[in-house]
């Protein structure tokens, strides 16, 4: 990623940029591609994250098996076609007494 970046590129291309890292170390990645897209750089990236997705993409595309687009949009379009569940992340403080 370091490298990538060095020259300043027009266009990043970026395959699972986050596979393997602890969710600390991807926030930081998270927030580097971000800067980087937001100095003149486009970013393309591919990830099987939908929460990668969401965070660093202002569109997106679903590919099939084939290599065929099914869709292309924003995460709010790609939702609204295909989601058909929820995902619910519940945070808990809880004291033992």
């Amino acid at each position: 990623m370091a490298i990538a970046l060095i020259g300043k590129p027009s266009i990043l291309l970026l395959d699972e940029p986050s596979a393997g890292m602890d969710p600390q170390a991807r926030r930081f990645m998270w927030s580097v591609i971000s800067k980087a897209s937001n100095r003149d750089s486009a970013v393309v990236l591919s990830t099987h994250s939908m929460e990668e997705a969401e965070a660093l993409s202002t569109k997106m595309a679903i590919m099939t098996k084939g290599g065929k687009f099914r869709c292309f949009g924003s995460s709010q379009l790609l939702r609204s076609k295909f989601a058909t569940s929820f995902e619910v992340e519940l945070k808990m403080n809880i004291t033992l007494e």
